[in-house]
Order: C-alpha cells, then structure tokens, then sequence
C-alpha cells in the first residue's frame, strides 16, 4: 500500500528547520521525499493524508532505556510515585497506602525515590518499612537504579542474610552486623531485582503489551534493554517473551538488548544469544558494563575525592578491575561487538576513554563503521572533553537527568566540578557526535520534557538547574537530531531509521504542536497526534 503524508512543516533530520514537503510510503518504507506541491497527476490514486501545518518528523529513538524493568514499573503492579516524596517517612508511608490498596498482590514494589530529594537526608534503611508493612515482601528501586531497599520479609524471600558476599557494590549493614535493608549497585540487589522481575508468562505478556501502547503514544520507534543481562535460562526466557508478543501481535517499537560484558572474553554466549533471539523489532546489539555507580551514594568513580567525604574518590571502585576490562573490551571489539560503559563522574569517564582508545589499537576497531559509547557522563575533567571527538565515542547522555539531580551534586563534587556537570553542549561543541535518551525508568520516557530540559536547562518549574545552565543549552535542531538520528547511530541502526529519506523505515510522527514556533515552556505540552510505525498508524486517527 502507498500513500503521501503532506505538511507545511516537515523537519526530516537533515536540515535544521521544518520545511513543505510530501512524503511518499510504500509498505514499511519511505519511498521519496517530494515538494509539497508535487505532481498529483503523477500520484494519481495515491492517498495523500494532508496534515495541514502541523509538524511532521521522524519518530523518536530513545538512546538509553531500561526496557524490561521499565515496562513493569509502567504496569499497575508498581507504585511508580515515590520520586514526589521528599523524605524516607514520606516515601515509606506512601508504599504503604500502595499496600493497602493492593491487598491482593503479593509482592509490593516502588519505584523512584531519591536520596537528592531529601535534603542530603541519611540513607534508608528496612525499619520504615517493616514497620508499616510487616506481613509482605516489599521492594524499592531507586530512582537512579543503583539502589534498593527492602523491608525484612523481602530480604527473607531473597535469601539475604549478614555477611552475604557480592562481587561489587555494598551490602548496607547496622553497627549490630544485622542487616540494614539496603543494597547499593546492581550486584548487591541482583536476587531482589530477580523478585521484582518476577511474573507469569501471562501477566509479562500484558505488561509488555500495555507499554509498548505507552511508546506508541509517545512516538518512540527504538529503546534498549541496559541492564546488562548474562546468558541465562532465565534471560532468554525473558526475551523470548517479547519475541513471542512481537509474533503474535506486532512490537509498536524496535528494542536494542545489551549483554553483559565483565567476565567474558569468549564472546560465544552471545553469538548463540543473538542467533536465537534476534527478529524483526528484537535485536540483541552489543554488551554493556558498569565502571562506577552513582555520585549520590560515593559510588561514582572521581578523579579527586569527594568533597563531603575527602577520604574517598568512591567506594569500592571501579566496580570490575580495569586490566580484566581492557581484555574483554578489546575482546569484544576484536568480535566486532560494541561496548557501552555506564560512567557517572570524571575518573570513570577517564577510565572508559583509556580502555576504548587502548582497544582501538590492539583490536583494530573502525570507528567510522562503528561506535563504542559512554552512558551518562555526569561530570568530567576538562582534558578529556576533546577525547569523545577524536576517539569516535559517543556520548549517550539524558539531559532531563539534570533535574532530577536538582543541583545535588554540589554537596559531594563542589562548585567547581559542577561548572561542568552534565556537559551535553561542552562535548558537542568539541565535537562530540551526541546521542540523546532518558535511561528509563530512572525518569520518564516522555519525549518531550526531556527536549524541555535540553533546550533550557530548566526544571520542571522553570527554574535554571546547577551551576551551569546558561552555557549548557542545546538547540533545538541538535537535540531533535540527537533523539533521532543520533540515537539510531548508537544502535548501529542509522540506515534504517532516525532520519525522514527514501530508503529508511516509515517512522514517522505529527506532532501537535510545532517545536520551533511555541516558546520553550510549552513544549513540554506536546502530544502525539498521530504515529507511524513502519507505514502502519499505531496510534491516533
């Protein structure tokens, strides 16, 4: 089937503003890109769907998500609220009116609260929770995903008893040796996160179906699964689930799954992975790793130390041994797998280019084929910003994670380190090729606050954010083509989405308002008005 999709503001990712236009779409594809006064008797019989004025572009690519947990904390089974509380009082009391509105489920889950919105509050701890919910498992992630917190029923269920080992991160204990009911990094709550994750067949299925309508809403064409997930049975049973969905019903968005990296050198487990899962929306598309964790619990990696601890540069870091790093990087790259490194603070970063670059020369990676990445990038030394450009490493940052952060960061890096928090504008003026995303759930998937924030820097209340704001601004060409094309670049995807040409997928979205002709506050109220996924309207009309 053809048909035209015609607007006077067609902003197609290869020039900076919208422009007339007429796109032709043949099946999934876009066959041409034509004037909007094109030759009708040459179309004859072709439907034209005129969208009058409207902004037309390429659907968005979300460079960093979470896709798996996301969708749970997108279900009904999750008290998603917890990032309004501003205390551990607050949020324990609102996870108990979940609880009791929920008397059937049997495990309750929270998710999003963050110690930086409580006033550099202590961390917390399981007496909270017990006290309020003694009789059920109950499980916090943090909004950051570095944490979680349970209460003594869940640490029962999960097997957690003093002293239990982890390869990384902490096991948070009382002065007693008891536990405390706080577990920092992915390796410390790993059994948790396996509770939390827990469902039947037929409630995933629902779930997975119930988000990919909410990315379809947004006009989000491509996600990913960060987590980095080793090669278990209960991995594959997990992406064979979403296989199944997308042959029964149809995935509304392509999902771009990272393995684990640390451990590996011998890259078979994800070749048998890929060969098995990879279909038409699923695609397991490189191997992800953790170097640090976050600055809000001392667990991001500094090149100097803190400046409310001066005793650490972070705990218990980096969370893999840099000389194993660099065999498996190098050994991934030599398997022409990509690499993505989570990297939080300065000395992480540092760590992360030293590996790449060192890995470049041993494994003979061409970087203008393909591109490793670095996640996050929270703060950085000034000698490293050229290095992203010169290197070929993409920076895959989330400028709405600036307002969650809400200017925290100056309790633990100091005002100096902070003129360059969040650099996204520093690294693209120095050439960095940008590859923007939102790493939900940490925050949400909307589209459109996280341009809101990219665009000026500002919170949710319209308030400049941290100690940089004026020069950190991106425009609004640069961020629509870092959450397109940019952001396919990251997926290695680049020729087959991200930009609005003949030859690419017909991802395309009509917006409801047009983002180069309302002032900044408003776009955070832009919708989705209609969104083609493929050539197929899969929301709207």
């Amino acid at each position: 089937m053809s048909f035209l999709i015609r607007s006077k503001n067609v902003f197609t990712g290869l020039a900076d503003h919208p422009q007339p236009a007429s796109i032709l779409v043949d099946g999934s594809q876009i066959k041409a890109v034509l004037p909007w006064d094109y030759d009708k008797a040459a179309y004859a019989g072709v439907e034209c769907r005129d969208y009058g004025e409207q902004m037309v572009m390429p659907s968005f690519i979300d460079a960093h998500t979470h896709m798996f947990s996301g969708a749970i904390d997108a279900s009904d089974y999750v008290c998603d609220t917890l990032g309004e509380c501003t205390s551990q009082e607050e949020c324990a009391k609102m996870i108990a009116d979940y609880a009791a509105e929920h008397p059937n489920q049997r495990r309750i889950r929270g998710v999003g609260w963050f110690v930086g919105a409580w006033n550099d509050a202590p961390l917390p701890d399981r007496r909270s929770l017990d006290a309020l919910i003694p009789d059920r498992p109950v499980y916090m992630l943090c909004a950051d995903s570095h944490s979680m917190w349970l209460n003594t029923k869940a640490m029962e269920e999960t097997g957690y008893t003093p002293g239990f080992a982890v390869e990384n991160g902490e096991v948070c204990h009382f002065p007693d040796g008891s536990l405390s009911g706080l577990f920092i990094e992915p390796a410390a709550y790993e059994p948790a996160m396996q509770k939390y994750m827990e469902f039947s067949a037929t409630e995933m299925a629902g779930i997975h179906q119930g988000f990919q309508e909410e990315l379809a809403s947004y006009g989000i064409a491509g996600v990913s699964e960060m987590f980095a997930d080793d090669y278990t049975d209960d991995t594959r049973t997990r992406y064979r689930q979403l296989v199944a969905l997308d042959e029964k019903k149809g995935l509304y968005a392509h999902t771009f799954i990272y393995t684990k990296l640390f451990d590996y050198t011998d890259f078979t487990p994800y070749f048998e992975l890929k060969k098995e899962i990879d279909s038409a929306h699923v695609h397991i598309n490189g191997v992800k790793g953790f170097i640090d964790g976050v600055t809000e619990t001392y667990t991001g990696l500094l090149l100097e130390p803190y400046t409310d601890r001066p005793e650490t540069c972070g705990e218990g870091l980096p969370l893999h041994p840099a000389a194993r790093m660099q065999e498996e990087i190098t050994a991934a790259n030599k398997a022409g797998i990509q690499v993505r490194l989570h990297c939080i603070a300065d000395g992480s970063v540092r760590m992360a280019l030293d590996l790449y670059e060192q890995a470049q020369k041993e494994s003979g990676w061409d970087t203008s084929v393909h591109q490793n990445t670095i996640e996050h990038i929270e703060n950085i030394h000034p000698d490293d910003i050229d290095r992203f450009a010169k290197l070929g490493v993409i920076p895959s940052m989330q400028p709405y994670h600036v307002t969650l952060s809400n200017g925290g960061k100056v309790w633990r890096l100091g005002e100096e380190r902070c003129r360059l928090e969040f650099p996204i504008r520093t690294i693209y003026d120095h050439g960095g090729q940008i590859a923007l995303g939102t790493d939900y759930p940490v925050v949400t998937i909307n589209p459109f606050v996280t341009i809101y924030a990219a665009l000026t820097r500002c919170n949710d209340e319209g308030q400049p954010t941290g100690c940089n704001a004026a020069t950190e601004k991106l425009p609004l060409p640069v961020i629509l083509k870092a959450y397109t094309d940019g952001a396919a670049r990251v997926y290695h995807a680049q020729d087959q989405m991200g930009t609005i040409e003949p030859g690419k997928q017909a991802n395309i979205i009509v917006l409801t308002q047009n983002l180069f002709e309302i002032p900044p506050e408003k776009i955070r109220d832009t919708k989705v008005a209609v969104n083609y996924f493929e050539g197929s309207v899969v929301y709207g009309e």
